[in-house]
């Protein structure tokens, strides 16, 4: 599969290790250069973008029109949505996928067209309420 990934350091760093494995075909976006070589010293087969994720041009550039899904990352909960909705809206991206922060987002990302929207206080709520 074709995977974009936006933003996220610790995160997008696991989610990169974990996808390789599967030879997936990964395209990381991120906002800061010296993480961006990081990444790019370390995972050979990734490609590699230095740029605002949320930016139609460096999503062009990026090559991320088609891809099967994309993920947002970034620790800005508007910022995932901007990223989600360009990729599906303008870039043909098949499913988007978005971390929030503030777990009321989590419905309403899903109104305005995100196909998976997670936020980990929302996943911890449901374990406790349902272990219960």
């Amino acid at each position: 599969m074709k995977i974009g990934i936006a933003g996220g350091r610790e995160e997008a760093d696991y989610l990169i290790g974990l996808l390789v494995k599967d030879k997936h075909r990964l395209i990381v976006i991120n906002e800061d250069r010296t993480y961006c070589e990081h990444l790019a010293a370390e995972y050979d087969k990734v490609s590699v973008v230095y740029g605002n994720p949320g930016s139609e041009e460096v999503l062009s550039d990026a090559g991320i029109k088609g891809a099967d899904v994309m993920i947002a990352l970034s620790g800005k909960d508007a910022d995932n949505l901007e990223v989600c909705q360009l990729a599906k809206q303008m870039f043909s991206v098949r499913k988007t996928v978005c971390m929030v922060k503030n777990p009321g987002n989590v419905e309403i990302f899903k109104e305005l067209g995100i196909d998976q929207v997670i936020s980990p206080v929302h996943i911890l709520a449901q374990c406790i309420t349902h272990s219960s």
